[in-house]
């Protein structure tokens, strides 16, 4: 009767680690509380807590993960709800919360686990960064009309780019030049928390 119980015992296990899709979100941002988080400083915890977040929102449990996609995904949801300081910390941390996802997202109890593909290299990371601030600059100008963001050429968002570059690396006081007159309002925060950490990235 030991054994039988114990060959049970063995056959239930695996099962009873199983989480269920709805719990997947929770669960990688436990894993993050547990593990990256503990390991980043200052600004970049909250920072890439909340990347997080919005990652899970484009993002499914059926199907593999590709970083790049995701990433640009990603930053297109957010595009100008933050300050552009949020790309500087993020670029900064990338390479830590790539090695999290990698090591964390296909070990999640799923029924079916997830496969993660396409890393992002510094080079790709810095073309997608740049791209989603020229779009942010585009945005911010063109006040989001869908018109006159439809006659954008590829050309002009070349230049945008190009203009942000120095010697082949996001010139970020140019980037800050550009954003300046811009502004941003701390006050579009959702919540207390959100409108201090938009203040905390804004005197990054």
């Amino acid at each position: 009767m030991k054994q039988i119980k114990a060959i049970r015992k063995r056959m239930h296990a695996p099962a009873g680690r199983v989480i269920q899709p709805d719990a997947f979100d929770q669960f990688v941002l436990v894993r993050y509380g547990l593990t990256l988080k503990k390991r980043l400083k200052g600004i970049g915890k909250q920072t890439v807590q909340r990347f997080l977040q919005e990652m899970l929102v484009v993002t499914s449990v059926d199907e593999a993960w590709s970083l790049e996609t995701i990433l640009v995904k990603t930053f297109k949801n957010i595009n100008i709800k933050v300050p552009f300081q949020f790309y500087r910390v993020m670029m900064a941390n990338w390479p830590e919360v790539q090695h999290f996802l990698q090591r964390e997202i296909p070990a999640v109890p799923l029924k079916h686990h997830i496969i993660v593909t396409n890393p992002v290299d510094p080079n790709q990371l810095q073309t997608i960064i740049l791209n989603q601030l020229a779009a942010n600059t585009l945005i911010e100008t063109l006040g989001g009309n869908p018109d006159m963001m439809k006659i954008i050429t590829s050309k002009q968002v070349e230049q945008l780019t190009a203009g942000l570059v120095t010697n082949d690396a996001i010139n970020w006081n140019k980037v800050a030049t550009i954003f300046q007159p811009i502004g941003f309002d701390i006050d579009s925060a959702e919540d207390a928390g959100t409108k201090q950490w938009f203040e905390q990235l804004m005197s990054e």
